[in-house]
């Protein structure tokens, strides 16, 4: 299955190189990397010329990039599940102890045309299985009984670090 993380935000709340941020003594976006391309098929989008692009290509050396055209989340989303097709996973770059284990759940539980995962709080989370075309009409979340981290500002990225 594929799965593309995103990873061209305006880091408005935190910082444009968010996903290069070091959490537990590595960028976010390896650590994402690291714990998820051995399961699936992984892709990268990004915006051109977002300080990500080069990181992604010659520090991960990873060529399944995909560009959007930035104009938000929810858009490049859009923009990425029309280019690379279904099913496909979706996950934002700031998920940094992001695991199969938690993907699964999603995979298994999923029984609409679009899912997304949201944790024990019930926190949106930005992850999401694209299954098929009916997006529009069959949608469902899907729970973890744990908490995931999501790095959006300054403080969860010191919770981040302190996790380690």
């Amino acid at each position: 299955m594929r799965l593309v993380i995103m990873a061209g935000g305006k880091g408005s709340r935190l910082s444009i190189i968010k996903p290069i941020l070091t959490v537990c003594g590595k960028p976010i976006l390896q650590r994402m990397v690291e714990s998820l391309s051995p399961h699936y098929e992984l892709w990268v989008a990004t915006v051109r010329c977002h300080p990500v692009d080069r990181f992604v290509k010659y520090y991960l050396g990873i060529n399944n990039v995909l560009y959007t055209d930035g104009l938000g989340y929810e858009n490049d989303v859009v923009e990425v599940v029309r280019e690379l097709g279904f099913p496909l996973i979706v996950v934002p770059s700031d998920i940094p102890f992001i695991t199969n284990e938690a993907l699964k759940v999603l995979i298994r539980e999923c029984k609409s045309s679009l899912c997304s995962l949201k944790d024990i709080s019930n926190s949106f989370t930005g992850i999401s299985l694209w299954r098929n075309e009916g997006y529009f009409s069959s949608f469902q979340d899907v729970f973890l009984d744990y908490s995931l981290i999501n790095v959006n500002d300054w403080n969860t990225f010191l919770q981040a670090n302190k996790s380690c």
